[in-house]
């Protein structure tokens, strides 16, 4: 049986992969000339983006990311899995050669845990169900981060990092533990590839976490320049005064954008405007779309659909705000710290049609981009189950 996909008029799917491709190399062109008339905005964020990666994230994440690397490569969980396997099944329903990584990922950042299960996955330690559900709450802010960039040094106070900690890794892993009672009861087991022993893991690990280093700080780079694009055009002011309407403070409604598009600009963002800690919870929690996207970027097929993994950052992020606020009475000291820059929603007051048109294209080339790679996606996935 034919894939309907193929079955209809093919000349019209060609027509607009076409016209997607043209219009796609035009708002490319046009992109460019856009940021070229918006130096000041492209510039700046850029540099955001170049400060964020060379002072937070290559310092915390990198060399979870080796060792995260390490010990699916080396065999090393596979090894760690025969004692933790019956602990494993017990929680999460996951074998044993999954407790290294889901450690890591609540303790090593975002990256390191989706980046050990990808790797798991691809070394047939677990299966695509297994990773499906490891994503949905083994993927969280590590202390390095929280504690020390969030906690002591944007937000000053001592208590603000342990509990904004606590609330993220708590509901991961209340997560995780719901989660289990979804898993089949009858699933087949993980089969392990043959793998050929390197000659020198270590090395493997450093490369391959380098590489995928890099994808991540570019992945910065570009939401960082397209949040003060977003802030040089003024676009934040429609959605802030939206939520200022709805009931929301000013410091939370300044913030929510930035923390959505990207975490460490929204835990700045929030410093500055002195945003309530179950925000910053929440912003932890889901972790922002740029993480997202450095996420996806580990896997050649995502192991579950987009729409579960955003589900669930989403309920992550809420039960993390859920669990700060339940936390902040027993902790004065951080329910003041997000007080501490009461500088109040500021911004430009006059829009700049350059950034806007700028950003809007950069947005298009995104959704053009998707869209002409998801049919050649479902075209690599249909032939790989009907192979001819």
């Amino acid at each position: 049986m034919k894939d309907s996909s193929v079955s209809k008029n093919p000349a019209l799917h060609r027509l607009g992969s076409r016209l997607r491709a043209l219009a796609l190399a035009g708002a490319v062109c046009v992109a460019a000339a856009a940021l070229l008339c918006a130096p000041d905005a492209a510039g700046q964020g850029a540099a955001e983006g170049i400060s964020t990666c060379l002072y937070t994230l290559i310092p915390s994440l990198f060399p979870f990311m080796v060792l995260c690397t390490y010990v699916t490569e080396s065999g090393l969980a596979t090894r760690i899995g025969r004692f933790t396997g019956p602990v494993m099944r017990a929680l999460f329903r996951l074998p044993g050669a999954a407790a290294p990584v889901v450690l890591l990922g609540f303790i090593g950042g975002y990256p390191a845990g989706a980046r050990g299960v990808s790797r798991l996955l691809a070394r047939g330690e677990i299966t695509r169900e297994e990773a499906g559900r490891m994503l949905c709450f083994c993927v969280g802010a590590g202390p390095p981060f929280v504690l020390t960039a969030v906690g002591s040094l944007l937000l000053g106070s001592a208590q603000a990092g342990p509990v904004l900690l606590l609330a993220v890794t708590a509901s991961g892993l209340l997560l995780g533990l719901i989660l289990r009672f979804a898993a089949p009861k009858s699933a087949p087991k993980a089969a392990p590839k043959p793998q050929s022993p390197s000659p020198s893991p270590f090395v493997d690990s450093v490369t391959g976490a380098g590489r995928a280093m890099a994808v991540l700080c570019a992945f910065v780079l570009v939401f960082s320049v397209l949040l003060s694009l977003c802030r040089d055009a003024g676009l934040f002011r429609p959605l802030t005064r939206f939520l200022l309407l709805r009931g929301m403070g000013p410091g939370n409604a300044a913030a929510l954008p930035s923390f959505l598009a990207e975490v460490t600009a929204g835990c700045r963002d929030g410093a500055q405007f002195g945003a309530s800690l179950p925000l910053f919870a929440f912003g932890l929690g889901w972790g922002g779309l740029c993480v997202h996207l450095q996420i996806f970027s580990f896997f050649p097929q995502l192991p579950l659909s987009r729409w579960k993994f955003w589900l669930f950052r989403l309920l992550h992020g809420l039960g993390a705000a859920g669990l700060a606020w339940v936390l902040l009475p027993f902790f004065p000291e951080a329910a003041a710290a997000s007080a501490l820059w009461p500088e109040g929603v500021t911004g430009k007051t006059a829009a700049s049609i350059p950034a806007a048109a700028a950003l809007f294209l950069l947005l298009l080339i995104m959704a053009l981009d998707g869209a002409q790679l998801l049919p050649l996606a479902k075209g690599k996935q249909n032939q790989a189950k009907n192979p001819r």
